[in-house]
């Protein structure tokens, strides 16, 4: 089998994550909407469009990529509408980027099909969480993968792109060290040889745990990580959050991890039959560590949308020592295996693509609140905790970027923002904009008038019950 012309029993693996990523990319169009107006994704995208510069926020250096690709367009006069559709299409395009890269430049086809694997085994609702960290577990540790997969000896022509993209790894998620040092150790079990390179990049991985947070210094999200997974070591109550969620959707509320368990099946009964014992201990070891590791941090749960996304790097444990197995197996069964291959991905494509509905109910609820103040005729205006609650919309902190990425991107394109209060007489109300990226009130005057625009007009209180559809 020639690899490098992608002829034989590889070719289906990868004409499939060709259609599986231009899938994605269209439901990224289709429901762009979803996927920008929500919550942290809203916050984000409107600061790229907003402000000048790049934004890293709390260090999520995965988002620059797309974040540029924005910036691009916001340079040659795109509407806010390009904009928002290029943000949501963006981190897709990433992904997809280095599929091709591992496919068609590095001629790693088996890790490339792994990462198409992996975008959608784990992922449903996360798909609609634009500018989740985690996401990028899914691309970046398979990139990382692609050029070590060679004797060590060769290493030298891509030292270089090794240390950018192994950079990316430890950047783009808290615990991308421990899927680095995954992916060195399952490089090591294919490629045995000297020792002295692995541990030098080993070394550079457990380096990074010591020095890495100084240079960037844990947000305070991440810093509660830490300290939630301190207290879940000691915590204990008759129902476990994460392990609750984890079960629940593989077959009482939902399968979505259905597919998992079948394909972490597959991938421990392959390599058993290849005697591949030293790989099949690695992946259990870190497929059960990774479990345990969110299971103890998140004791007290989250957001369904959260609770999915601590799960995802999973996808990436399991999917690439079963796609690097195959590579080795005989052409037969290589062909055959094409079609469990595709059968998995349709099915977690079907489900990222109907995660579209529970997805869209915030973003309905916001549009009913937009068309409240509409009908007042106010371009700011002030809810309580308790009306938004009672209506069934949760989550209040990024309400004025929702409201106002959501009035405005399309005709007659009138900016309208709204905040929220715990109660009322008792939380100052802003003179300017409650926008917390300045942490301070912002003058509307200071809104880039080409995307934005509301008059600096005082924020009236809306009191009574509000009705939002869902």
């Amino acid at each position: 089998m020639k690899e490098r012309r992608l002829q034989g029993p590889v070719l289906p693996f990868i004409l499939i994550g060709h259609v599986l990523f231009i899938g994605l990319a269209i439901l990224a169009v289709l429901h762009w909407r979803e996927r920008v107006v929500h919550v942290d994704s809203a916050y984000q995208v409107f600061k790229w469009v907003q402000k000048g510069g790049v934004e890293v926020e709390a260090h999520r250096f995965g988002a620059v990529l797309p974040q540029l690709m924005v910036k691009l367009l916001k340079a040659m006069g795109a509407s806010l509408r390009t904009l928002l559709v290029t943000a949501s299409l963006g981190h897709v395009l990433v992904s997809y980027g280095i599929f091709i890269v591992l496919a068609h430049v590095l001629h790693r086809p088996w890790i490339a099909a792994a990462s198409a694997l992996a975008a959608v085994l784990c992922t449903r609702l996360t798909f609609y969480g634009l500018v989740l960290e985690a996401n990028y577990l899914l691309s970046y540790p398979f990139l990382l993968a692609g050029l070590l997969d060679r004797p060590v000896e060769a290493w030298k022509r891509h030292a270089g792109w090794i240390a950018v993209v192994l950079f990316g790894v430890l950047t783009v998620h808290p615990v991308g060290f421990l899927l680095a040092l995954y992916v060195i150790a399952l490089t090591w079990l294919r490629h045995p040889g000297p020792m002295r390179p692995y541990l030098v990049v080993v070394g550079v991985v457990l380096l990074w745990g010591a020095i890495g947070r100084l240079l960037f210094p844990p947000s305070g999200y991440e810093a509660g990580l830490y300290q939630a997974a301190i207290e879940g070591v000691s915590a204990s109550g008759p129902v476990n959050p994460a392990l609750d969620f984890l079960v629940g959707h593989t077959w009482r509320h939902t399968t979505h991890y259905m597919a998992l368990w079948a394909v972490l099946l597959i991938t421990l009964v392959t390599l058993a039959t290849s005697r591949a014992w030293r790989t099949l201990a690695l992946l259990l070891m870190a497929f059960t560590g990774y479990t345990i590791l969110n299971i103890v941090t998140y004791h007290a749960g989250e957001t369904a949308m959260m609770m999915e996304k601590n799960f995802v790097p999973l996808a990436t444990i399991v999917a690439l020592p079963l796609m690097a197995a195959l590579g080795g197996m005989p052409l037969k069964r290589k062909a055959w295996l094409a079609v469990p291959y595709l059968i998995v991905v349709f099915v977690q494509f079907r489900g990222i693509s109907f995660a579209s509905r529970p997805a869209g109910e915030r973003l309905h609820r916001i549009a009913g609140l937009v068309d409240i103040m509409a009908e007042a005729g106010l371009k700011k205006a002030v809810f309580t905790d308790q009306q938004l609650d009672g209506a069934g919309l949760h989550i209040h902190w990024a309400l004025p970027y929702e409201t106002l990425l959501l009035s405005t991107v399309d005709p007659p394109h009138v900016g309208r923002t709204a905040m929220a209060v715990r109660e009322l007489g008792t939380t100052p109300i802003p003179q300017g904009l409650n926008f917390h990226a300045w942490n301070d009130d912002l003058p509307a005057s200071a809104l880039d008038p080409h995307h934005f625009f509301i008059p600096d007009t005082p924020y009236v209180v809306l009191s009574g019950p509000i009705h939002l559809e869902p």
